[in-house]
């Protein structure tokens, strides 16, 4: 089956600017969605569901794609170095609202008021990468579930370190690949970095603290480097 979202001459998602060059589609997107971003972390968000992270969804990229906010309707795979060039097992387009009522009702149900920070972190941990295996739209799913966790984490009395969270995009993917293998999931690698992003005291975002540093802080650089770039993982035959 062909994909839709593509166009048929060049191999570029189909988009309201009717850009062809992925690079600068990947560019002029990147830039938008993080304006969208900032629009929707300044008016507030607690709709923690299905419903809510498709409004997500259109609000970062409604204005790129005609899709945004809706479920894709074909069934994806991504190759990943992690995995040898396998792919996440992602859900079937068919299935993405039933295994979607399952995974927020485990986040709905659980017990998250009276427990310390570490075990908060545990819980995120454990409860959202199964919300990002659905990856229930045709891009842009992790930065989505990302934007929803950080919403999650400040309704919850924390705060996000956005800024380390947006250095590490790369890690934080792959933290999400690897928490994502069913019975080999490793979830130490996505604990790790919200162990250090998920504060108890407000993050200081002012002009002066956005400053270019002189050192990057340890805290950053150490997504970027080994030993804390996750290995590849080869899942046992069947």
């Amino acid at each position: 089956m062909s994909d839709p979202y593509l166009y048929e001459e060049v191999p570029v998602l189909k988009n309201k600017l009717g850009i062809k060059n992925e690079q600068t589609l990947d560019r002029i997107e990147a830039e938008q969605s993080r304006a969208n971003m900032m629009l929707l972390y300044e008016q507030g968000f607690q709709d923690f569901s299905p419903n809510g992270l498709r409004k997500i969804h259109l609000t970062l990229f409604g204005d790129i794609y005609e899709w945004a906010g809706q479920y894709r309707i074909i069934n994806i795979e991504k190759r990943e170095k992690l995995l040898a060039g396998r792919s996440v097992w992602y859900s079937n387009e068919d299935r993405i609202e039933e295994d979607f009522d399952e995974a927020f009702g485990r986040l709905r149900n659980a017990h998250w008021n009276g427990i310390s920070r570490e075990q908060f972190v545990h819980q995120l941990t454990s409860l959202f990468p199964p919300i990002w295996q659905v990856h229930p739209f045709r891009e842009g799913n992790t930065r989505t579930v990302v934007m929803m966790m950080t919403f999650f984490v400040e309704h919850h009395g924390y705060s996000m370190d956005q800024e380390l969270m947006a250095a590490s995009a790369g890690y934080v993917r792959d933290s999400f690949v690897m928490a994502s293998l069913d019975q080999f999931s490793e979830f130490e690698h996505l604990e790790r970095i919200l162990l250090d992003a998920v504060c108890d005291e407000p993050i200081d975002y002012s002009e002066e603290s956005l400053e270019e540093p002189t050192e990057i802080p340890e805290k950053y650089r150490k997504y970027q480097k080994e030993p804390y770039v996750p290995e590849p993982h080869y899942r046992r035959e069947e």
